[in-house]
């Protein structure tokens, strides 16, 4: 039926609909009357009277010290619609003159790190994934096995991969590395005397990474600014870094054949 489905569009609740329809084809009446005729309960047609008084479809008047509720004539009903109308442009237009504010708030949120039991952590969003890195410098004046070459600081915020490195250095973390034979991991083996590191190169085509993994005492951390979710985990677990120690200490000890065949090759091509 039309009129239940544009009521029910409307936000009118069943009780409602039937009681101004009650209202509409009776005239004004007191509350006791539409309850008995409409068989709707008194506590439930005082609520509905209210809520239908507010949106405008119902009136009440006093006659002989007696409440009387009357429906408003069906052409209200557009007026109300016209009404809401503008009230819901004249919104729309607010949304459009806030919605850049609102973009920046979003851009600017705090990225979400969870953390579970205290000895897993996940990172999401660029800066969390940079507090990641920092908090590596907490295990202190321990060795480093770092595979791969994150993207931070080539591609992000060059100068807080300086600070970073800086502050490394001030902790005493020295820094063994694998990356992969690219431009910006031969930049960064000529800054291995500096900056406290071994680095080797081995082939890209082999060996092509978009993520970091760093190994320091038992803590685990992996992480990625590539794309456009950064992301990174840090785990504390013995047996995890054990393990990864091992895989390291083997990768290391094939890198070096590697890094000797891209160092001779280098000086050739000069």
């Amino acid at each position: 039926m039309q009129i239940d489905t544009f009521f029910y569009k409307f936000g009118l609740t069943n009780n409602e609909k039937n009681i101004y329809l009650f209202l509409l084809g009776n005239g004004p009446v007191i509350a006791s009357v539409i309850g008995k005729r409409a068989n709707i309960k008194r506590v439930t047609v005082y609520a509905s009277l209210d809520s239908l008084a507010k949106k405008g479809l119902v009136i009440s008047f006093e006659k002989n010290k007696v409440n009387y509720f009357e429906a408003v004539h069906p052409e209200e009903i557009l007026s109300i619609c016209k009404e809401q109308t503008e009230e819901a442009l004249n919104l729309q237009n607010e949304a459009k003159k806030v919605l850049s504010a609102l973009k920046q708030v979003e851009k600017n949120r705090i990225a979400p790190i969870i953390e579970v039991g205290g000895k897993i952590k996940y990172y999401q969003g660029l800066d969390a994934v940079k507090k990641l890195i920092y908090e590596t410098l907490e295990e202190g004046a321990k060795e480093q096995l770092c595979i791969g070459l994150n993207r931070y600081h080539t591609q992000h915020l060059w100068d807080e991969w300086k600070k970073y490195t800086k502050r490394r250095k001030s902790v005493g973390m020295n820094v063994r590395s694998i990356q992969p034979d690219t431009k910006a991991a031969r930049a960064y083996k000529k800054r291995d005397e500096n900056e406290l590191r071994v680095t080797r190169l081995v082939p890209d085509k082999k060996f092509p990474t978009k993520c970091e993994l760093n190994i320091i005492g038992d803590m685990i951390a992996l992480f990625t600014s590539h794309g456009n979710e950064p992301s990174g985990a840090k785990i504390y677990n013995k047996d995890m870094a054990q393990v990864l120690r091992s895989l390291f200490e083997l990768a290391w000890e094939k890198s070096k054949e590697y890094d000797e065949k891209i160092t001779k090759g280098a000086k050739k091509s000069k």
